[in-house]
């Protein structure tokens, strides 16, 4: 396998953990063992003292048996003073050292301490909830409250599969009442631009409406949803017309994940929600929010 073919990971969890090891990895296997081969994978990730590092991976079928005799394996077990071959929490012998947990350093195995890591990260996630469901009634009590989305309409891609900013923005917003405060398709390309369509208007005197709209608003969107009506607008030389200022935006989609608090089994990590798609639900999901259960 050339330097080409070398396969890359973008972090630890990712790798195959009973196909490739490291050299430091295969020497700590309760019958230690050694590259047998060149490197045939490469990681991203942090050393034992946190520092980000790229590490090189061997095939643990290509590794070969080191040195160590039989007996010299016995005396060097007969030598430890710590029992990290022995998980505390599943009894689990594994080939590699287990990982000393927490304050106790309690060793487990790879299976238990990412479970431990999972219901801390569940633990976690609880606190923010709570926290979110706050979030969403002071929000709704907002008498200036504003659910602004944004839906486009789309012109395919170029030739070289580029693709083509959307012609029009259909942008609505409602109150915490559910009252419509904008209801509004504004074009976002020159006049000339193929794909407009009819009932799109001038986006400058939309552009106005909206800022007038929301002036005095406390503003909830979801994620990136604005991205092309800003791009759009910022290549018509229209000022941004949406509040943007400290306390005065909110991501829906970042309150959704942590309310939710559904925590990926292998990252740990809060899956992101499917968006709503409509100003309608995103307000309905942050009543659902601030009505929960703590």
């Amino acid at each position: 396998m050339d330097h080409e073919e070398v396969r890359r990971y973008s972090y630890w969890g990712e790798v195959p953990t009973s196909t490739y090891m490291t050299k430091s990895q295969l020497q700590r296997l309760t019958m230690p063992r050694q590259p047998g081969g060149p490197v045939r994978a490469r990681v991203e990730g942090r050393d034992g003292a946190g520092r980000k590092d790229v590490f090189d991976l061997y095939l643990v079928s290509e590794s070969e048996p080191t040195s160590s005799s039989a007996a010299q394996l016995a005396a060097a077990a007969a030598r430890r003073t710590t029992a990290d071959r022995i998980c505390d929490e599943c009894g689990a012998r594994p080939d590699q050292p287990c990982t000393p947990w927490g304050d106790t350093g309690r060793p487990l195995c790879q299976t238990c301490a990412h479970i431990e890591r999972l219901r801390a990260a569940q633990h976690q996630a609880a606190d923010r909830r709570a926290h979110v469901q706050r979030q969403a009634a002071d929000l709704l009590d907002h008498q200036a409250l504003a659910v602004l989305h944004a839906t486009y309409t789309t012109r395919g891609t170029t030739a070289s599969g580029r693709r083509r900013p959307p012609s029009a923005a259909h942008v609505t917003a409602l109150a915490p009442d559910g009252r419509t405060l904008i209801d509004t398709r504004l074009r976002l390309v020159p006049p000339r631009s193929k794909g407009i369509p009819e009932d799109a208007v001038d986006p400058e005197a939309a552009a106005e409406e909206i800022r007038a709209a929301l002036a005095p608003a406390t503003v909830v969107v979801w994620a990136d949803a604005l991205g092309d009506l800003s791009a759009g607008l910022s290549r018509l030389g229209i000022p941004w017309p949406v509040p943007s200022g400290y306390g005065r935006r909110h991501d829906l989609c970042q309150m959704t994940a942590a309310w939710r608090g559904d925590i990926g089994h292998k990252t740990g990590s809060p899956r992101m929600p499917v968006a709503p798609g409509r100003a309608d639900r995103m307000l309905y999901l942050l009543q659902e929010m601030a009505q929960a259960r703590p």
